[in-house]
């Protein structure tokens, strides 16, 4: 049986050669914790990951970071690479509603975005059974003998 990530938590994280990012870690909740993927684990994912950046009259402010518009999922992190880390309880509640906003914003334009597929037509990428059906009633089968 495979373990999925079934937890998510947002963290803040300093890793050398990007600044600070923020984003959605993921890990399995019955076999690790949130400090558990960042301390001990070699590598971990970061979902999302947006640049922090602090303007001097509005505060910290949250954009996606250059990396996202390069990534459908998530960038992989070298632990030793970060130098420090905020987790979600300790975050300041306006990068926690800054990062809210964005990833909404993303996923309704993705929404958008999306083909929409007519109700009757068949995907044309699916292949057809050339033979028809081929669901063999048992009634048949003994008539015949």
């Amino acid at each position: 049986m495979k373990l999925r990530q079934n937890a998510k938590e947002l963290v803040l994280i300093e890793a050398a050669g990007l600044g600070f990012i923020l984003g959605e870690i993921r890990y399995n909740r019955q076999t690790e914790t949130v400090l558990f993927a960042l301390e001990k684990a070699a590598f971990f994912d970061l979902y999302f990951p947006c640049a922090v950046i602090y303007d001097q009259k509005t505060g910290p402010v949250v954009r996606p970071h250059v990396i996202t518009a390069m990534t459908t999922s998530s960038i992989r992190v070298q632990r030793s690479r970060v130098s420090c880390f905020i987790l979600e309880t300790d975050l300041h509640p306006s990068l926690t509603r800054q990062y809210s906003e964005l990833l909404e914003t993303i996923m309704l334009q993705q929404e958008r975005m999306a083909p929409v597929k007519p109700v009757g037509d068949n995907d044309p990428d699916k292949p057809t059974s050339p033979g028809g059906t081929r669901v063999v009633s048992i009634k048949d089968g003994k008539e015949k003998k």
